[in-house]
């Protein structure tokens, strides 16, 4: 452990376990404060509960889950009602068959070596929400939800080229209003089968019509005015590879409200944490400018910069380990089997808590502390069904590449620019929904430098 580790606020078991009565109420609010201390420790847990779920963390169990038996653990119907008003029929929520017809489509949109490509629109976005601090002077920020909006026009901007004709507050107010919907917890979705969920209807949102009505309009205003080469583009000129047939507009609209969706929620969660980190530790801070100091000189962050920031990539890495936004993934077999010495019966839920993974002191030593030097070139690579904050196996997020170049050209643009005062730790709490927020926001003062 390097001398550069301390431990930011989280929650693990620090104390005896809450009464198991208790864990339903708690996972309502927040789903990791409710997890016992056996999740964090043992290979796998379920409570004494029937029709509980199975929690694993075995890093077979894990593989055997997530890649070598993938097709015999599929999402879920719980899963699918809980997405389904983001993705529609899109990958996200499709079948196997129909997963990698889209998935295949959606690839050619998502290549990693196109990602640095993007840089100067996440360059253009830090340096507007730069300019929109100095605008205001040495203030308290919100820095969610500035990160939220940051990462929202990121989105817009690479993924929406043409969408000038739409006013994008209104846009962004119905997407976040979607995604507070998406996120609200059913008591059903805790103690119901897997099964209960099939052909349930998910939750309404007007906000689900009005987004894909917008993006449906852009579509066809791409079709009438011919190809260029943006994602909306190559996504429509994708073809099934059995078929040789084109994706239908519905699915396309489909994905494109599924990556708006996924893209700036989960992106702007993780920049709040790695800001917060920065801002926290005088240490990282100073590391970290000196290094974007030595690539990028005083000019911007240019596409050669990105595999020069070294240290960048250890502190995101390190962040995403301790705040992963993909905190918990949920499976169900469909065959019975054994799990890290568990019998597991057909139509059993599968928990694969990475929160809870990612601070297992077997795998991480003082698992609790911020040390990106576990990341630093030389070091052995954490074990791929070990470290998961992109999940792993064939559905691994296909973003990954994106969304680890866009914080990393993020990050070094405003920590190059501005100066974060850290807020008061005991007001720093993750809680977990759809994905790993501070409670309360991440109120930072912020001078412009």
């Amino acid at each position: 452990m390097s001398n550069m580790h301390f431990v930011p606020p989280a929650y693990y078991p620090s104390g005896p376990d809450r009464p198991l009565f208790m864990m339903p109420f708690i996972m309502m609010k927040n789903q990791i404060e409710a997890w016992p201390r056996a999740i964090f420790e043992a290979d796998a847990w379920q409570a004494p509960v029937p029709g509980s779920a199975l929690f694993v963390m075995e890093r077979e169990a894990v593989k055997t889950v997530l890649l070598t038996d993938a097709k015999d653990f599929p999402s879920g119907e719980l899963f699918k009602r809980i997405m389904r008003p983001a993705w529609g029929k899109g990958m996200f929520v499709a079948e196997e068959r129909e997963w990698r017809n889209q998935r295949h489509a959606a690839s050619s949109a998502f290549r990693p070596a196109d990602m640095a490509g993007l840089t100067p629109i996440f360059v253009r976005s830090a340096q507007a929400t730069l300019a929109g601090w100095t605008a205001q002077g040495s203030a308290t920020i919100d820095i969610s939800e500035a990160m939220t909006r940051l990462t929202f026009d990121v989105i817009i901007d690479s993924l929406l080229a043409g969408s000038e004709a739409f006013d994008r507050d209104e846009f962004a107010g119905h997407v976040t209003s979607l995604f507070n919907v998406m996120g609200y917890l059913r008591p059903s979705y805790l103690f119901a089968s897997d099964q209960f969920h099939k052909d349930r209807p998910s939750v309404k949102s007007d906000s689900r019509a009005f987004l894909l009505g917008k993006i449906a309009a852009l579509i066809a205003h791409k079709r009438a005015s011919g190809p260029s080469s943006d994602f909306v583009d190559l996504f429509m000129a994708a073809r099934n590879p059995e078929t040789g047939e084109p994706l239908s507009d519905e699915i396309v609209a489909d994905n494109i409200l599924g990556f708006i969706m996924a893209g700036y929620e989960t992106t702007a969660g993780s920049l709040t944490w790695v800001l917060y980190v920065i801002a926290t530790h005088a240490p990282t801070r100073e590391r970290l400018l000196a290094e974007v100091n030595a690539v990028a000189g005083e000019g911007p962050i240019a596409p050669d910069h990105i595999s020069q920031l070294v240290f960048t990539r250890q502190v995101i890495s390190e962040t995403l380990r301790l705040y992963p936004q993909a905190f918990s993934l949920t499976r169900v077999a469909q065959k019975a089997t054994q799990l890290a010495g568990r019998k597991v019966a057909v139509g059993q839920r599968i928990n694969i808590p990475i929160y809870a993974i990612h601070r297992r002191a077997d795998v991480f030593p003082d698992p609790h502390a911020f040390d990106p030097d576990r990341f630093a070139v030389g070091r052995p690579a954490p074990d791929r069904f070990s470290y998961l904050p992109f999940g792993g196996g064939p559905r691994i997020c296909l973003g990954a590449a994106f969304a680890m170049t866009e914080i990393i050209v993020v990050v070094a643009t405003l920590v190059h620019g501005a100066i974060f005062e850290p807020p008061d730790p005991s007001t720093i709490w993750p809680i977990a929904k759809l994905s790993l927020r501070p409670q309360h926001g991440m109120p930072m003062r912020v001078r412009v430098s």
